[in-house]
């Protein structure tokens, strides 16, 4: 293990059982109500609490201030001394105190007892040369013996995680068991509440959350997340891990999903890219419902973890390619057997209908054949557009909002000028979400094109975080019926609303100024109910 252990980190408190005695002692010395160890790394951060006691003691690691700064070489007795909590609103304010300093070659430290309203009963008592020498003695010895203890404990733990998501990368016939390995290893290395992991969707630097454990809530797995978004955007921003021991007013980190990762009930976290070549291939997390101080120590061993893990990580990308060419096989197949078979057949009908037109006298038939003809003409274009589509551009977990536009027009134009608009972010959003835009769009667009004798069509795409509407404008005559109930009569209206009741979302058909208004709305993602 490369990780230097100058302070507790991971799932061990070697250091803080290893002086809390010494605490103890002296605190019992003097009949103190409180008391602290406070240790100061040189050159990496302020100064932290090794260990507390009392009933307004601090977190173990939890970063504080001293007003006034506590002495660094001789023992002092202070009338007045408070000490303030860096991550929050916490402190304590000692009317009587007695400060003990130590150092070692890594930084230095204070033992600090005292009572919040009472004079300490003989200050004096650790004054005294010899009493004063053996107390910093035996503070010295403490933390050593504690370093000494966790740098063993940690590094035992950490090659046992190690074994574990090798083993798993080996041995595993799944690649969603070899993510489960490496997040169980990372939540027992930690002792932390939970562990997810986030790989990429796409091409955009989107990720999503591939795997949890100890995730409750579906808004948070489903949670996706840019770049230098939340700490899983900023580690993958700045290349190494990330902590924040307060996530809610984190100010480093921009856009955060606070409202989501607050209902989950998560305080602290950290996150570290997991890099496979030169490229981050996953963001990997850990987490506490508590509040919890992270330390030197703790991004140190995730980064090495993060390391262990690649191997692991590479084998999922490796699941993931084989199954999406499985995929593509089983689309290139079935978009040639409905080529073969239902783009042949309209083929034909569209050819009889135009060979009897020809034949028939009746205007009213050659009307209906001409009708025939057109439409078996439209259907064969529509799904020569979809087939394309199902075998060039498969999508994996997403769909980007140009894309709805991109299928829209695939509808065959009929002389009217189309605007195809996109307002927003072309963000991703769920497949079903856009196939039922789609759906709408494309029933919209053919409805105002063959029915109400319009000259121009604008289709426009809005996008925002919360919801991705659709707008179908034109310039025609508007038809009452078109407007009708969800369960009415006409076949089009019923196939739109089906599609977006399908995926929680709305439909509105009214009036322009002049001709139709087509509005449909969905989120980008599926809402919990």
């Amino acid at each position: 293990m490369s990780v230097e252990y100058l302070v507790d980190g991971g799932g061990s408190q070697a250091i803080h059982d290893a002086v809390r005695p010494v605490l103890d002692e002296i605190q019992a010395l003097l009949g103190a109500e409180l008391g602290a160890v406070v240790y100061e790394p040189h050159g990496s951060g302020p100064a932290v609490t090794l260990a507390s006691t009392g009933p307004q003691g601090f977190l173990p690691n939890e970063p504080v201030v001293a007003d006034p700064v506590l002495p660094r070489r001789a023992p002092a007795t202070l009338p007045s001394l408070e000490i303030r909590s860096r991550l929050r609103g916490h402190g304590v304010r000692l009317r009587s105190s007695v400060v003990v300093p130590w150092r070692d070659r890594y930084g230095h430290g204070a033992v600090v007892v005292g009572n919040l309203a009472t004079p300490l009963g003989d200050p004096d008592a650790v004054l005294d040369e010899d009493v004063r020498r053996h107390y910093r003695q035996a503070v010295g010895r403490a933390v050593r013996r504690g370093r000494q203890a966790g740098a063993l404990a940690l590094g035992r733990d950490l090659r046992a995680a190690t074994r574990t998501m090798a083993e798993a990368a080996v041995a595993s016939g799944e690649g969603p068991a070899v993510l489960t390995a490496i997040l169980a290893s990372a939540r027992e290395l930690f002792r932390a509440e939970v562990a997810y992991l986030a790989v990429p969707v796409d091409g955009s630097g989107t990720y999503v959350f591939d795997e949890a454990l100890g995730i409750r809530t579906a808004p948070f797995r489903r949670l996706r997340v840019q770049h230098g978004q939340g700490l899983g955007g900023l580690a993958r921003r700045l290349g190494r891990p990330v902590c924040s021991a307060n996530y809610a007013a984190d100010g480093r980190l921009e856009a955060a999903p606070v409202d989501e990762t607050r209902h989950e009930g998560i305080v602290s976290a950290m996150a570290a890219p997991v890099s496979v070549g030169s490229e981050i291939a996953a963001v990997l997390y850990i987490g506490d419902r508590r509040m919890r101080p992270f330390t030197s120590v703790d991004e140190e061993l995730l980064e090495e973890l993060a390391g262990h893990a690649a191997p692991g990580v590479r084998r999922r990308y490796a699941d993931a390619d084989r199954a999406r060419a499985l995929e593509r096989a089983v689309r290139e197949q079935v978009a040639y057997d409905l080529h073969d078979s239902v783009v042949r057949g309209l083929v034909a009908i569209g050819f009889e209908a135009e060979q009897a037109r020809h034949r028939v006298r009746e205007d009213d038939t050659a009307t209906r054949l001409d009708t025939i003809a057109r439409a078996a003409e439209a259907c064969m274009s529509r799904l020569r557009g979809e087939l394309e589509l199902l075998v060039s551009a498969p999508r994996v977990g997403s769909v980007a909002a140009s894309e709805i536009l991109d299928r829209i027009a695939l509808v065959p134009e009929r002389d009217v000028v189309r605007v195809l608009e996109l307002d927003g972010v072309d963000l991703e959003l769920d497949p079903d979400a856009a196939d039922a835009l789609v759906r709408v769009g494309q029933e919209a667009v053919t409805n105002a094109e063959q029915h109400s004798g319009c000259d121009h069509l604008t289709v426009r795409v809005e996008t925002s975080p919360h919801a991705v509407a659709l707008h179908v404008t034109d310039d025609g005559t508007f038809d009452p019926a078109s407007a009708g109930a969800p369960g009415g009569t006409h076949f089009g209206m019923r196939a739109m609303h089906a599609a977006v009741d399908g995926v929680g979302g709305r439909l509105e058909v009214g009036p322009a100024a002049p001709g139709t208004h087509v509005h449909a709305a969905v989120a980008p993602w599926p809402v919990a109910r």
